[in-house]
């Protein structure tokens, strides 16, 4: 299989710039309903860049008129801050405090308190702990201070030095004064975010912005369209709905791959991954079900099964369902779902397990990567500690083993008697039938101790005393899983659990903990006493004001694009389409393709680390708590980020506009594997009439300023991309050039 491009659009790559910059799509002055939050600013002496600081002990409530505070290792300080509206429950952990020392250390400062000072509501006392942990017999290492700022919601406040000594005006690093105001700045309170929010809205809620989604957000506004699309008919390209195979793909199709075209396009379609890859694809580019298709997505995330155990189509395909059916149900609903789904029991050994045999593999992974942790939370999901400071551990390894119990017993529902199982194909495993106690004898049926958390349901699951036969073994097993999963779901962990990993994949990778507690506080209950509503979860993450806003300021905000949304993204801003260029002369997709892109682009997502639907390990495509090399934020797709596949995200780029599409020529005789029949490619002429317009390059650079950075690419950024782009004369190869460098940028993989 040979890829084709253009290769005259290739001659000056090596004179690109990876520009670093803020993506988002267009800026647009319609208003829509979401309400920005202000800038915070934190104040300084006067005529200097030391911060207003006074020690917490002593301080009486009130804004001194100079700074009085000795830094030193755990010192209790109070700064002031101001440009700050808090919600009546927005507390502390709303905010957090970053300092860098003068070799370029960061230190993350402890926020333990906030509170209007008296006479001046609009200012606010700050107490933060200066706590340096590398500290050395008792005196902290940050000589010379600390370059401190503030952060909240995703917005930072202007930086300033905490010291003890002087500081030399006019600042050597460049900072301003910002001493006490006068009088209290201008509310917020009425001011909505517009386009630039929505472009934001857009790769949150959806697989990246384009026009006609940017429309209906303009006619009614994100709540609305939210409530919409919880019940917009799903999913807009059908499942393909194969039928099942056996187990041996030689046996399933007659015959081993490479035989002949027809028994080619049976593996090709039952065993393995491409159709389901494509359906995935199809969906994020054209599915008019975006916010479905994007909450499913996280949720496989969370819930995984891997394709690389279970390996057929359909098998995958009803895994999927659960996901989709349960993305705006109960996650009560999605926990049953989920532990009796074939798929999952295959991939977790559940299927496998009996009293006489009993495997932990699926009862570990529920309690630790699907529903509580490893560690108990508090309801901001910021870890409760014991009286030593460390943290407390949710279950030990005697409590697995009693969960363990109550998964034994079942198996894919293979009894061509039992009514349950409708969907049997003769030979074959049965993956679409929820699992079922084929021999109710192999279930346990001694006592189960569960979690006894205050408020507990089922602490204790009683010895079965009546299991003298099958149907009382059956009742006893159903009841007793029942019983284990309301004793799971009703942990207090699980709302701030759930709701910090939801956060993470549609919105920023380190929510503050006030963020988190909103959130959960949605899932314990939706305003109706309803608990695990993932309709109110949902708009509860997408609709918080720490998610809302035109563009955040904070440098830790935001979450790295995990491949195959990074790929949608740019392909939905621009018009996706098939594509129309190859080398070998044949410039027209079939008329079968309707114009549309295939949707076969899983061999780069896979070159990435994302190889879709098969993530490589029970913790997913990459894990939640992957901490960014050198620093001590939270980033779980940064684990995929390497040399290596910076290069092929590159060449992906490249493909895509210099070589203006993906295409693919099938060598002779795999007519079975046209893996592109349309190929797929983007709509730049906007982009060239513009170039074409402007010799400078100037409108080119505008337009993607705003279509693809909220407006906020800085004048020194515009300037090198304009000389970028000014080798060559020719428009087309100006808007390509421009849109490869752009989109090639480090800080474009940052959703924002």
């Amino acid at each position: 299989m040979e890829i084709r491009k253009t290769g005259r659009y290739c001659r000056s790559i090596l004179t690109g710039i990876f520009l670093t910059v803020f993506f988002a799509a267009a800026a647009s002055n319609v208003t829509v309903l979401a309400q920005e939050s202000p800038e915070p600013v934190l104040i300084s002496e006067q005529g200097s860049t030391k911060v207003l600081a006074v020690n917490a002990e002593g301080w009486n409530g009130g804004v001194p008129s100079t700074g009085t505070a000795v830094i030193a290792q755990d010192s209790r300080v109070v700064v002031f801050v101001t440009n700050i509206e808090l919600l009546s429950d927005e507390g502390a952990n709303a905010f957090r405090a970053n300092g860098a020392d003068n070799r370029g250390k960061q230190y993350r400062l402890v926020v333990e308190n906030i509170q209007p000072v008296r006479k001046r509501p609009w200012i606010f006392g700050v107490t933060l702990r200066v706590h340096d942990p590398s500290g050395y017999n008792g005196q902290p290492r940050m000589k010379g201070g600390l370059k401190i700022r503030i952060t909240w919601r995703g917005n930072t406040t202007n930086q300033l030095r905490l010291t003890n000594g002087p500081v030399q005006m006019p600042d050597p690093d460049g900072l301003q004064p910002s001493p006490v105001p006068a009088a209290s700045p201008p509310s917020t309170a009425n001011r909505f975010s517009t386009g630039g929010d929505r472009a934001r809205f857009m790769e949150q809620a959806a697989f990246g912005p384009n026009s006609a989604l940017d429309f209906r957000l303009r006619q009614i506004g994100f709540r609305r369209w939210i409530d919409e699309q919880f019940y917009k008919p799903y999913p807009t390209i059908p499942y393909s709905n194969f039928a099942q195979k056996p187990f041996d793909a030689v046996l399933g199709c007659g015959g081993d791959y490479g035989t002949n075209p027809e028994v080619d396009v049976c593996h090709r379609n039952h065993y393995w991954i491409y159709d389901n890859q494509k359906w995935m694809a199809l969906e994020a580019l054209y599915g008019e079900d975006q916010l479905r298709r994007r909450v499913s997505w996280a949720l496989h995330q969370i819930w995984v099964v891997s394709a690389l155990t279970v390996y057929q189509n359909r098998w995958m395909q009803e895994y999927t369902e659960i996901l989709d059916r349960n993305a705006f149900g109960n996650y009560r609903d999605l926990m049953r779902e989920m532990t009796l789904s074939p798929a999952m029991g295959e991939y977790l050994d559940m299927v496998r397990s009996t009293r006489f045999d009993p495997n932990e593999n699926y009862p570990r992974e529920l309690l630790q990567l699907f529903s509580v942790g490893l560690y108990m939370l508090n309801p901001d999901g910021t870890y409760k500690l014991d009286g030593q400071g460390n943290r407390i551990p949710t279950y030990d390894q005697a409590k697995i083993g009693e969960f363990t119990k109550v998964f034994t017993g079942w198996s894919q529902c293979t009894n061509a008697q039992n009514p349950a199982c409708a969907n049997i194909v003769l030979g074959a495993p049965n993956f679409i039938d929820p699992m079922v106690l084929l021999y109710p004898d192999d279930h346990d049926q001694t006592a189960k101790s569960l979690f006894n958390y205050p408020g507990a349901p089922n602490p204790v699951i009683a010895a079965c005393t009546n299991c003298t036969n099958n149907a009382n073994r059956r009742a006893y097993a159903e009841d007793s899983l029942n019983r284990t999963l309301d004793n799971i779901f009703n942990h207090p962990n699980v709302g701030p659990f759930v709701a910090k990993l939801l956060v993470q994949h549609l919105v920023t990778s380190e929510p503050s903990p006030a963020y988190v507690g909103r959130v959960a506080a949605a899932f314990n209950n939706n305003g109706s006493g309803v608990r695990g509503d993932m309709k109110a979860v949902v708009k509860a993450v997408l609709l918080d004001l720490e998610a809302r806003g035109s563009r955040k300021t904070d440098p830790a905000y935001g979450k790295m694009r995990e491949p195959l949304q990074y790929f949608t993204n740019i392909m939905r801003m621009f018009n996706v389409r098939a594509g129309t260029n190859s080398d070998s002369g044949s410039t027209t997709p079939p008329a079968s393709c309707q114009g549309r892109s295939d949707g076969v682009f899983g061999w780069l997502t896979g070159s990435l680390g994302q190889e879709i639907w098969a993530p490589p390990t029970v913790f997913s495509y990459f894990p939640p708590d992957y901490v960014v090399p050198g620093t001590d934020i939270l980033g779980p797709e940064f684990a995929l980020a390497n040399t290596g596949s910076s290069f092929d995200k590159n060449n992906f780029i490249l493909y895509l506009t210099l070589g203006q599409g993906l295409w693919f020529e099938p060598p002779t005789g795999e007519n079975p594997y046209p893996y592109t029949p349309c190929g797929t490619s983007i709509d730049i002429s906007g982009l060239t009439a513009l170039a074409a317009s402007d010799p400078t390059g100037n409108a080119v650079v505008e337009a993607l300023n705003s279509k693809m950075m909220h407006g906020t690419m800085s004048e020194a950024m515009k300037t090198k991309l304009r000389a970028a782009i000014n080798f060559d004369i020719e428009a087309e190869y100006k808007a390509r050039q421009a849109l490869f460098l752009t989109a090639s940028s480090s800080q474009y993989q940052i959703q924002r």
